[in-house]
């Protein structure tokens, strides 16, 4: 008689696994990301806009990656009333120097 077929025929073919785990798990480290204060980008972006450094927004935001709905969301921050614009102006830039160099 064929057993084979049989789910119970491989009962005695157990194998035994040890797994071996180290005692600390290595972390990764974190990444910190530095992000642009809003006001300082949407101003060098109209600056490079206005300076005919690039033609449009289309061509900006070929230039830096992005989509073009993204600069104009950034450009749209300067509509914003004088005070909150003021505001988070006064918080800083954490870049010292622009990402987009002329080139």
């Amino acid at each position: 008689m064929d057993l084979s077929g049989i789910p119970d025929c491989n009962i005695d073919r157990t194998f035994i696994s040890t797994f071996y785990f180290p005692h600390k798990p290595t972390r990764t480290r974190k990444i910190v990301r530095t992000y642009r204060n809003p006001i300082h980008l949407a101003r060098e972006y109209k600056r490079m806009i206005d300076n005919g450094q690039v033609k449009n927004q289309s061509a900006l935001a070929k230039l830096i990656g992005i989509s073009r709905v993204r600069v104009t969301q950034i450009l749209n921050l300067l509509k914003l009333d004088s005070r909150i614009i003021r505001k988070v102006e006064k918080l800083g830039d954490p870049l010292k120097e622009r990402i987009i160099k002329d080139s």
